[in-house]
């Protein structure tokens, strides 16, 4: 758990918007590393999901070409298949944690987005519908 300036605590699953140099990513909380903040990135859950979902339907012979992703899946779809990135200057004001993201977003493109990665994420339990 985490306090902030803007939304006040975080935990595991929150959905928040972080300040990344000039721009702002959007992600979910993951937790605390070493002196970091780790996350999500939005759109990282449904490409790893997409990428689950080609393995399962690769045949024995393929799956025995790519022992990479053969490792990555053999326990399934689990949250250890995500990846994470992490900020590490972490201060009050650089994460904010967002409710009702989609009055928040204006272009249908992002709303899609969340949504497909929120049902991944409710796949996974990190996220409650």
């Amino acid at each position: 758990m985490r306090e902030l300036k803007y939304g006040g605590q975080i935990v595991p699953g929150d959905f928040i918007a972080i300040s990344d140099g000039n721009h702002i990513n959007f992600g979910w909380y993951a937790g605390n590393g070493r002196g970091t903040l780790q996350y999500y990135p939005m759109r990282g859950p449904v490409r790893c999901y997409a990428d689950y979902e080609s393995w399962l339907n690769m045949s024995n012979e393929e799956k025995r070409k790519n022992p990479w992703a053969s490792k990555r899946f053999e326990k399934g779809f689990t949250t250890k298949c995500l990846w994470k990135s992490f900020i590490n200057s972490v201060h009050k004001t650089r994460v904010m944690k967002l409710t009702n993201v989609e009055e928040i977003f204006t272009e249908q493109e992002d709303i899609q987005d969340y949504q497909e990665s929120k049902e991944v994420m409710i796949k996974l339990n990190l996220v409650k519908q």
